[in-house]
Protein backbone atom coordinates (compact mmCIF):
# COMPACT_ATOMS: atom_id res chain seq x y z
CA UNK A 1 0.00 0.00 0.00
CA UNK A 2 1.76 2.91 -1.48
CA UNK A 3 0.93 6.42 0.14
CA UNK A 4 -1.12 8.64 -2.75
CA UNK A 5 0.77 12.29 -3.52
CA UNK A 6 -2.60 13.77 -3.85
CA UNK A 7 -4.57 15.05 -1.07
CA UNK A 8 -7.62 13.33 0.07
CA UNK A 9 -10.78 15.40 -1.07
CA UNK A 10 -11.84 15.54 2.80
CA UNK A 11 -8.76 17.02 3.97
CA UNK A 12 -8.03 19.66 1.81
CA UNK A 13 -11.66 21.19 2.46
CA UNK A 14 -10.77 21.09 6.36
CA UNK A 15 -7.43 23.51 5.36
CA UNK A 16 -9.17 25.67 3.25
CA UNK A 17 -11.99 26.69 5.77
CA UNK A 18 -11.37 30.23 7.20
CA UNK A 19 -10.28 29.93 10.79
CA UNK A 20 -12.59 31.90 13.51
CA UNK A 21 -11.34 33.09 16.72
CA UNK A 22 -11.25 35.53 19.50
CA UNK A 23 -8.52 37.89 20.83
CA UNK A 24 -8.01 39.80 23.96
CA UNK A 25 -6.56 42.78 23.33
CA UNK A 26 -5.06 44.75 26.40
CA UNK A 27 -3.95 48.48 25.69
CA UNK A 28 -2.75 49.25 28.54
CA UNK A 29 0.05 50.57 26.53
CA UNK A 30 1.13 52.08 23.04
CA UNK A 31 4.07 51.47 21.13
CA UNK A 32 5.73 54.86 20.31
CA UNK A 33 7.32 54.41 16.78
CA UNK A 34 10.86 56.41 16.29
CA UNK A 35 9.36 58.60 13.40
CA UNK A 36 6.33 59.86 15.68
CA UNK A 37 7.70 60.74 19.06
CA UNK A 38 9.13 63.88 17.63
CA UNK A 39 5.34 65.21 17.38
CA UNK A 40 4.59 68.10 15.53
CA UNK A 41 3.73 71.59 16.25
CA UNK A 42 0.29 72.93 15.10
CA UNK A 43 -1.40 76.59 15.92
CA UNK A 44 -4.73 75.65 14.11
CA UNK A 45 -6.86 73.15 13.15
CA UNK A 46 -9.56 72.87 10.21
CA UNK A 47 -12.42 70.18 10.98
CA UNK A 48 -14.17 68.13 8.43
CA UNK A 49 -17.09 66.05 8.90
CA UNK A 50 -18.40 63.52 6.76
CA UNK A 51 -20.92 60.90 6.80
CA UNK A 52 -19.01 58.20 9.31
CA UNK A 53 -15.30 60.14 10.61
CA UNK A 54 -14.26 63.20 11.26
CA UNK A 55 -10.81 64.77 9.98
CA UNK A 56 -8.69 67.17 11.80
CA UNK A 57 -5.94 69.16 9.57
CA UNK A 58 -3.89 70.15 11.78
CA UNK A 59 -2.45 73.64 10.70
CA UNK A 60 1.00 75.53 10.85
CA UNK A 61 0.78 78.66 9.98
CA UNK A 62 4.12 80.75 10.30
CA UNK A 63 6.22 82.07 7.92
CA UNK A 64 5.94 81.16 3.87
CA UNK A 65 5.51 77.37 4.29
CA UNK A 66 2.12 77.31 5.55
CA UNK A 67 1.01 73.57 5.60
CA UNK A 68 -0.58 70.70 7.36
CA UNK A 69 1.27 68.88 9.57
CA UNK A 70 -1.01 66.57 10.36
CA UNK A 71 -4.18 64.91 9.34
CA UNK A 72 -6.15 62.95 11.92
CA UNK A 73 -9.28 60.35 10.99
CA UNK A 74 -11.78 59.84 13.72
CA UNK A 75 -15.12 57.82 13.82
CA UNK A 76 -17.86 60.04 15.23
CA UNK A 77 -17.92 57.73 18.17
CA UNK A 78 -14.25 58.32 18.77
CA UNK A 79 -14.61 62.51 18.17
CA UNK A 80 -17.31 62.29 21.20
CA UNK A 81 -15.06 60.70 23.59
CA UNK A 82 -12.27 63.19 22.19
CA UNK A 83 -14.44 65.99 23.36
CA UNK A 84 -15.49 64.69 26.48
CA UNK A 85 -11.96 63.58 27.38
CA UNK A 86 -10.68 67.28 26.30
CA UNK A 87 -13.22 68.66 28.37
CA UNK A 88 -12.14 66.69 31.34
CA UNK A 89 -8.54 68.20 30.33
CA UNK A 90 -9.33 71.71 30.42
CA UNK A 91 -11.23 71.33 33.82
CA UNK A 92 -8.35 70.36 35.36
CA UNK A 93 -6.20 72.61 33.85
CA UNK A 94 -7.75 75.30 35.08
CA UNK A 95 -7.93 74.15 38.42
CA UNK A 96 -4.10 73.81 38.50
CA UNK A 97 -3.16 76.88 36.38
CA UNK A 98 -6.03 78.94 36.35
CA UNK A 99 -8.21 79.83 33.00
CA UNK A 100 -6.89 78.84 29.66
CA UNK A 101 -4.94 81.76 28.48
CA UNK A 102 -6.64 84.05 25.39
CA UNK A 103 -4.76 84.61 21.97
CA UNK A 104 -3.12 88.21 22.46
CA UNK A 105 -4.59 90.74 20.50
CA UNK A 106 -1.97 93.32 18.03
CA UNK A 107 -1.65 96.57 20.27
CA UNK A 108 -4.30 98.36 17.98
CA UNK A 109 -7.31 96.18 18.06
CA UNK A 110 -6.42 96.21 21.94
CA UNK A 111 -6.75 99.20 22.79
CA UNK A 112 -9.95 100.05 20.24
CA UNK A 113 -11.56 96.98 21.93
CA UNK A 114 -10.85 98.19 25.35
CA UNK A 115 -12.22 101.87 24.20
CA UNK A 116 -15.21 99.87 23.01
CA UNK A 117 -15.85 97.54 26.35
CA UNK A 118 -15.18 100.84 27.99
CA UNK A 119 -17.83 102.72 26.70
CA UNK A 120 -19.91 99.73 27.12
CA UNK A 121 -19.46 99.55 30.05
CA UNK A 122 -20.32 103.06 31.16
CA UNK A 123 -23.79 102.94 29.19
CA UNK A 124 -24.84 99.60 31.24
CA UNK A 125 -23.53 101.35 34.66
CA UNK A 126 -25.89 104.48 33.87
CA UNK A 127 -28.97 102.70 32.99
CA UNK A 128 -28.75 100.93 36.30
CA UNK A 129 -28.06 104.07 38.16
CA UNK A 130 -30.28 106.65 36.78
CA UNK A 131 -32.35 105.54 34.32
CA UNK A 132 -32.97 108.20 31.45
CA UNK A 133 -36.45 109.38 30.31
CA UNK A 134 -37.48 110.18 27.12
CA UNK A 135 -37.14 113.60 27.47
CA UNK A 136 -33.74 113.02 29.23
CA UNK A 137 -31.88 111.16 26.19
CA UNK A 138 -29.04 112.36 24.35
CA UNK A 139 -29.10 114.50 21.26
CA UNK A 140 -27.75 112.72 17.99
CA UNK A 141 -24.73 115.68 18.18
CA UNK A 142 -23.95 114.15 20.67
CA UNK A 143 -20.78 111.33 20.11
CA UNK A 144 -21.86 107.81 20.14
CA UNK A 145 -19.48 105.13 21.48
CA UNK A 146 -17.62 103.25 18.89
CA UNK A 147 -18.67 99.94 17.12
CA UNK A 148 -16.96 97.35 16.58
CA UNK A 149 -16.19 96.69 13.17
CA UNK A 150 -18.32 94.14 11.41
CA UNK A 151 -16.96 90.24 11.36
CA UNK A 152 -15.40 89.73 8.46
CA UNK A 153 -17.13 86.86 6.32
CA UNK A 154 -15.05 83.59 6.27
CA UNK A 155 -13.59 82.61 2.90
CA UNK A 156 -14.72 79.40 1.68
CA UNK A 157 -12.87 76.45 2.45
CA UNK A 158 -11.20 75.68 -1.09
CA UNK A 159 -9.58 79.03 -0.74
CA UNK A 160 -8.58 78.06 2.34
CA UNK A 161 -6.52 74.80 1.26
CA UNK A 162 -5.46 76.50 -1.92
CA UNK A 163 -3.12 78.69 0.49
CA UNK A 164 -2.21 75.37 2.58
CA UNK A 165 0.51 72.77 1.55
CA UNK A 166 -0.66 69.41 1.87
CA UNK A 167 2.22 66.79 1.58
CA UNK A 168 1.01 63.03 -0.51
CA UNK A 169 1.95 61.42 2.16
CA UNK A 170 -0.85 63.26 4.84
CA UNK A 171 -3.75 62.62 2.33
CA UNK A 172 -5.24 59.52 3.96
CA UNK A 173 -4.17 60.74 6.97
CA UNK A 174 -3.26 59.05 10.10
CA UNK A 175 -6.25 56.63 11.54
CA UNK A 176 -7.02 57.06 15.05
CA UNK A 177 -9.58 55.05 17.18
CA UNK A 178 -8.35 56.13 21.11
CA UNK A 179 -6.41 59.75 22.06
CA UNK A 180 -4.43 60.30 25.07
CA UNK A 181 -4.23 64.23 26.50
CA UNK A 182 -1.40 65.82 28.10
CA UNK A 183 -0.88 69.06 29.28
CA UNK A 184 1.88 71.54 30.87
CA UNK A 185 1.39 75.09 31.69
CA UNK A 186 1.82 76.59 27.96
CA UNK A 187 1.17 73.39 25.99
CA UNK A 188 -1.00 70.39 25.39
CA UNK A 189 -0.06 67.21 24.00
CA UNK A 190 -2.42 64.97 21.66
CA UNK A 191 -1.32 60.98 21.13
CA UNK A 192 -3.56 59.98 18.98
CA UNK A 193 -3.88 56.01 18.81
CA UNK A 194 -4.97 53.32 16.93
CA UNK A 195 -5.79 50.12 19.30
CA UNK A 196 -5.54 47.19 17.03
CA UNK A 197 -4.50 43.59 17.62
CA UNK A 198 -1.74 42.72 18.59
CA UNK A 199 -0.16 46.29 19.83
CA UNK A 200 -1.73 49.45 19.86
CA UNK A 201 0.69 52.30 18.64
CA UNK A 202 0.77 56.48 18.29
CA UNK A 203 -0.08 57.18 14.98
CA UNK A 204 0.36 60.61 15.46
CA UNK A 205 1.85 63.06 17.79
CA UNK A 206 0.69 66.86 17.84
CA UNK A 207 1.61 69.84 20.67
CA UNK A 208 -0.46 72.75 20.62
CA UNK A 209 -0.15 76.42 22.80
CA UNK A 210 -2.47 76.38 25.46
CA UNK A 211 -4.37 79.89 23.40
CA UNK A 212 -4.92 77.94 20.89
CA UNK A 213 -6.66 74.77 22.67
CA UNK A 214 -10.14 76.29 23.69
CA UNK A 215 -11.06 77.49 20.19
CA UNK A 216 -10.20 73.91 18.90
CA UNK A 217 -12.41 72.54 21.39
CA UNK A 218 -15.26 74.88 20.93
CA UNK A 219 -15.18 74.10 17.14
CA UNK A 220 -14.88 70.54 17.72
CA UNK A 221 -18.31 70.84 19.77
CA UNK A 222 -20.02 73.44 17.39
CA UNK A 223 -18.54 70.65 14.63
CA UNK A 224 -20.49 67.60 16.48
CA UNK A 225 -23.61 69.23 17.60
CA UNK A 226 -24.33 70.10 13.92
CA UNK A 227 -23.81 67.20 12.60
CA UNK A 228 -25.93 65.60 15.07
CA UNK A 229 -28.71 68.25 14.75
CA UNK A 230 -28.67 67.79 10.49
CA UNK A 231 -27.93 64.20 10.01
CA UNK A 232 -25.61 65.67 7.17
CA UNK A 233 -21.82 66.02 6.43
CA UNK A 234 -20.52 69.76 7.32
CA UNK A 235 -17.50 71.08 6.09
Amino acid sequence: MTDSPFPDDNQSDDNDAPLHGKVHHKNLSARLPEHVGAGVFSNGVLILSGPFEFICDFVLRMGENQRIVSRIVMPHAVARQFVTALTDNVGNYEKRFGPLPKMPLPQSLRETSEEFRGSEEGIVSAQHETPQLPSELPSESEPKPAKPAPKQPAPPIEDIYDDLRLPDDLLSGRYANAVLIRHSGTEFCFDFITNLFPRSAVSARVFMASPHVGPFLSSMKRSLGGSESSGEPQD
